[in-house]
């Protein structure tokens, strides 16, 4: 017969049964699983282990496992393991079976009463037609008048039809009578421990197991003793002892079934790609669900999702495996996708998500641990498009009423480079008085920004807006501090309002349309918009930077090549341009040499120092380049005052340098004695050093500084909020990060990672609609979190 396997319900629970080994000359009964419990995954890097725990039989009783079925039928269930996720390429899903409760029992064959009877026989296959085709109540009362049918049936395939109905009190009487009676004592042994792990009785199984240890060598068939020998080594907690056993053996029955148990095994041991090759050779089996959640394990979600998919057509499984492909989805950024999942999956079970596969909203370990830090890093990481759009951000000049009058009040250093003098003031301002006034106060908010009082120049800003509210410079201003400050909803606003007070203000339409792609706004139209007048002004050079930028957002490589071939300017903005341009067109010739320009005009420039090394970067060796950040940023003489009150790219990547470096508890010990002797700018330290605090794994200290900056000092935009509930996290205080979230997400509606980080925490707690409403707010935009993943709980 041919072998098969059949999914089964009963009560709730499912039945495998499966048909006789194909290698096995005897007839075999089985012991069969009701539903195979999937071990609780969990996720230290993205979905990438699914790690399994060393942990002893005694603690693992209490889940569904196996149950014996009349005939010659054998079964080997294993749902190996479960999922979720983290990191390499991708985040990976990890199971671990944290208790002896959480172990799922093996199915063993042995030999049983053959039947001369042929009509007991037909009983037989009308009794498993009836399992495969769900009749699951007549086919066990065929089952019970079976073993009524015939006396001469024994005490031990009397037990199995007792198992078979759920009545695992009655089959351990049974199984004790055959025991007395010495019928296959090993095995009755072992299906009492079985139904010991049913009634959640640990006493019991742990005797019968012993016992069944015991006997092995006394009564079981040859053929049979070694996967005996392995079994009850891994319900002992065994496993490498369990696994020497079945790699000595050389027995030609049972290969399947032995394949299986040491796929299980391996799982267990964080052999994945071996138990992938074990579970492959058990061909007489269904194995897409383990085999998805294996690859899902490894990271490998394309082919975790291609196995998932194949195992949806076993109806019995189908919610545990759709669950499982929603958490994929949700590591790989399908969060429509998810969300129209969860929502199946709860309206058919409001219990179901939380009950079997709960996850634990966790910070990402690869952006805190310096050794997953160093091996991922990589320039296409450092500069993500959003980090090349703030770079651009920082080096853009304010605007003035007046550039040189403007640049004569802020002349120190290289600060001049960064005011526009190419600003021109329109009829608006045009009386002296009026001119004179403006450009004083705009010329004190500019030099409060070059000076690294960034948060008070933004306040500034915002009060000359209230006296000249249509003035396209001043707005333009403002929304440049909020992109400094890394609130780019508040930058679009302003810089859209920029624009269409001055649709000259090129420079302001590209900055919009820019801040609108780091928000997930549509821009079509005003991309089109922007286009047109430029492509309308006669006073400009058709290869301009303003067209050049709007093609960045584009992705069009061809325009930023003609860019790159016909600029010549070495203004500290074009110089920039022509890096990031370079970079994303992979003109690496051109880069080197634009960075060494940009350094020789800002040498003491925190940004362009980072920028200057991340460019050099060898992915061959690591450690070296690390030691060269170390010199580097030992030696120079830098403008350390940025670090605390300037743009916040340079926090983030001078962080992210450092750690890459391995200085992060010297820059904090730095920052700390900063702290000590500070009188003026103590808000700016103590942000900078919440925000480290998080990096070096001081969480609760990082959750009171964001709670006291923004409950007392009210610094409570959108990105503050936050970190603060990054810190929340950290310090595992759950309901204050999903406030903090909430108010970030009310600041900033378009905050993709407070929405994301939302989702996982409602998730969660159960909350599943409210996960489903942040979830689709994501749609399957492919976003990836920088600080937040999740793992099975």
């Amino acid at each position: 017969m041919a072998d098969e396997l059949t999914e089964l319900e009963q009560d709730g629970q499912e039945v495998v049964i499966l048909d006789k080994d194909a290698d096995s000359s005897d007839d075999i009964v089985s012991i069969e699983s009701t539903e195979a419990p999937a071990l609780n995954p969990t996720t230290d890097e993205d979905l990438k282990d699914i790690e399994d725990s060393d942990d002893t039989p005694k603690s693992q009783l209490n889940k569904r496992l196996i149950i014996i079925i009349v005939s010659g039928l054998l079964a080997l269930i294993l749902l190996i393991t479960v999922i979720i996720f983290s990191s390499s390429k991708e985040e990976t899903i990890q199971t671990k079976p944290n208790s002896q409760k959480d172990v799922e029992p093996i199915t063993i064959p042995t030999i049983t009463q053959k039947f001369q009877n042929s009509k007991i026989d037909s009983m037989l296959i009308k009794a498993n037609k009836l399992y495969e085709s769900g009749n699951k109540v007549e086919a066990l009362k065929l089952y019970e008048n079976i073993a009524l049918y015939n006396e001469s049936l024994s005490k031990y395939n009397l037990g199995v039809s007792k198992m078979n109905q759920g009545l695992f009190k009655d089959a351990i009487e049974t199984f004790k009578e055959a025991i007395s009676n010495n019928e296959n004592i090993t095995v009755s042994a072992i299906n009492i421990a079985v139904c010991a792990l049913e009634i959640g009785d640990e006493e019991l199984f742990k005797y019968y197991i012993d016992l069944a240890n015991a006997f092995i060598n006394r009564d079981s068939d040859v053929n049979l003793y070694e996967f005996y020998n392995a079994l009850v080594s891994f319900y002992r907690g065994f496993y490498i002892e369990a696994l020497h056993t079945l790699e000595l053996s050389n027995s030609k029955y049972y290969t399947s079934q032995k394949e299986y148990l040491r796929s299980k095994i391996l799982s267990y041991l964080h052999e994945d790609k071996e138990a992938i090759k074990a579970i492959k050779a058990a061909q007489d089996y269904d194995i897409n669900l383990p085999l998805g959640l294996l690859y899902a394990r490894l990271g490998e979600y394309k082919e975790a999702k291609q196995y998932l998919n194949k195992a949806l057509i076993d109806e019995k499984n189908a919610p545990l495996t759709h669950l499982a492909i929603s958490l994929i989805d949700l590591k790989t950024g399908e969060f429509a996708s998810t969300a129209k999942i969860l929502k199946m999956l709860n309206d058919y079970n409001s219990t179901f998500i939380q009950d079997t596969y709960p996850i634990k909203t966790i910070l990402n370990p690869e952006l805190f641990d310096i050794n997953l830090a160093q091996k991922n890093y990589d320039t296409n990481r450092f500069f993500n498009q959003n980090t090349l759009y703030q770079i651009l951000f920082y080096f853009t000049p304010y605007k003035a009423f007046d550039p040189k009058q403007t640049i004569e009040y802020i002349r120190k250093g290289g600060l001049s480079l960064f005011v526009d003098e190419n600003s021109v003031a329109d009829e608006y301002l045009k009386t002296s008085g009026a001119v004179s006034k403006a450009n004083a106060m705009l010329s004190q908010a500019i030099f409060k920004a070059l000076n690294n009082n960034l948060r008070e120049a933004n306040s500034d800003f915002l009060e000359i807006t209230k006296l000249y509210p249509n003035h396209s410079i001043v707005q333009f201003n403002l929304a440049l501090t909020f992109a400094q400050l890394g609130d780019f909803a508040q930058a679009y606003k302003h810089f859209v309002t920029s624009y269409h007070l001055d649709p000259l203000n090129y420079i302001a339409g590209a900055y919009a349309i820019i801040t609108a792609q780091m928000i997930s706004k549509d821009s079509r139209r005003l991309t089109n918009e922007v286009l047109d007048n430029i492509e309308l002004d006669p006073n400009l050079d058709q290869n301009n930077i303003y067209k050049a930028m709007i093609q960045l957002t584009q992705g069009n490589e061809s325009a930023l090549n003609n860019w790159l071939d016909q600029n010549h300017n070495d203004s500290v903005l074009n110089i920039v341009f022509n890096i990031i341009s370079a970079y994303v067109t992979k003109r690496s010739e051109i880069i080197a040499p634009a960075t060494s320009k940009l350094n020789e005009k800002l040498p003491n420039d925190v940004l362009t120092n980072i920028i200057y090394s991340a460019t050099r970067f060898d992915t061959k060796n690591i450690k070296n380049y690390a030691k060269d950040i170390q010199i580097k940023f030992l030696t120079t003489k830098l403008d350390k005052g940025a670090l605390y009150g300037g743009a916040s790219i340079i926090r983030s990547e001078y962080i992210k340098l450092l750690q890459i470096a391995g200085l992060l508890h010297k820059e904090r010990e730095s920052i700390v004695a900063d702290l000590k002797v500070s009188t003026k700018n103590t808000k700016d330290i103590l942000y900078t050093l919440a925000y480290l605090d998080l990096f070096t794994g001081h969480y609760e200290e990082s959750y009171t500084i964001y709670n006291e900056l923004i409950n007392n000092e009210n610094i409570d935009d959108a990105n503050t909020l936050f970190l603060a509930s990054v810190a929340s996290i950290g310090a595992n205080h759950p309901d204050s990060a999903i406030g903090y979230l909430e108010l970030a997400k009310l600041t900033n509606p378009t905050y993709s990672e407070a929405r994301l980080a939302l989702g996982l925490l409602y998730q969660e707690v159960g909350n599943i609609e409210a996960a489903i409403t942040q979830y689709n707010g994501l749609g399957d935009s492919g976003y990836k979190s920088e600080f937040f993943t999740f793992k099975l709980e």
